[in-house]
C-alpha cells in the first residue's frame, strides 16, 4: 500500500514523464493543478481505498458516488486503461463544456472534472461532476454539478466507500 496525503493506493500504473504531462497541457491549452501533477507523476492512474465524493444532487441533497482516476499511456500502463486523452466532455461542443475537462469516470460512466470555465488560464479548476446521460433544460448541456473548491480540497475529501455508507445509512 502506498500513501498520498490523505489516500491509501493499493494499485497504479507506474510513474508518468512530467514530458508527458506537459504535451497533454499544451494540446488542451491548459494548466493542470500542481498537486494534480504530482499525484499523477508518481501513481498514474492510482486507485485507492477512498474514492468516493460527495456532491449535491438535482434536488440540493447531499449523495455521493465511487469513481477512478483516467491515467496517461506510457510503457507502463495497459490497453485498459482509462486514457485521460478522451476528453469527450471538450470535443462535444452541443451537450459539453468548453473549459470542462475529465480526469476520472465514475461506475456509471459520468465525469470528474477539472473545470476551468471561471479562470480558463489558471491552475487551480474547480472539480465538477458531469452526468453523461442528463441534460439541462435550459441549455441542453450535460447536467454538471459543482464537487470542490480546487483539486486539493477534492482530494482532502474523499472517503472510502465503507465511510460513505456509514454517514449515509
Amino acid at each position: 500500500m502506498k500513501n498520498f496525503r490523505n489516500i491509501n493506493i493499493y494499485s497504479d500504473y507506474g510513474k508518468v514523464d512530467k514530458e508527458i504531462i506537459l504535451e497533454f497541457e499544451n494540446e488542451f491549452n491548459i494548466k493542470l493543478p500542481s498537486l494534480y501533477i504530482d499525484l499523477i507523476t508518481a501513481h498514474n492512474a492510482p486507485k485507492s481505498e477512498e474514492n468516493c465524493f460527495e456532491y449535491e444532487n438535482e434536488r440540493n441533497q447531499p449523495t455521493f458516488s465511487s469513481f477512478g482516476f483516467e491515467g496517461f499511456e506510457t510503457e507502463q500502463s495497459s490497453a485498459s486503461l482509462e486514457n485521460i486523452y478522451a476528453q469527450y466532455i471538450y470535443d462535444d461542443p452541443i451537450y459539453g463544456y468548453e473549459h470542462v475537462y475529465s480526469f476520472g469516470s465514475t461506475g456509471e460512466g459520468d465525469f470528474i472534472c477539472f473545470d476551468y470555465r471561471d479562470d480558463p488560464k489558471g491552475n487551480e479548476p474547480k472539480i465538477c461532476l458531469v452526468i453523461h446521460d442528463e441534460y439541462d433544460e435550459k441549455t441542453g448541456k450535460m447536467r454538471l454539478f459543482p464537487v470542490a473548491e480546487n483539486f486539493e480540497v477534492f482530494l482532502n475529501s474523499l472517503k472510502s466507500f465503507d465511510e460513505m455508507l456509514d454517514k449515509y445509512s
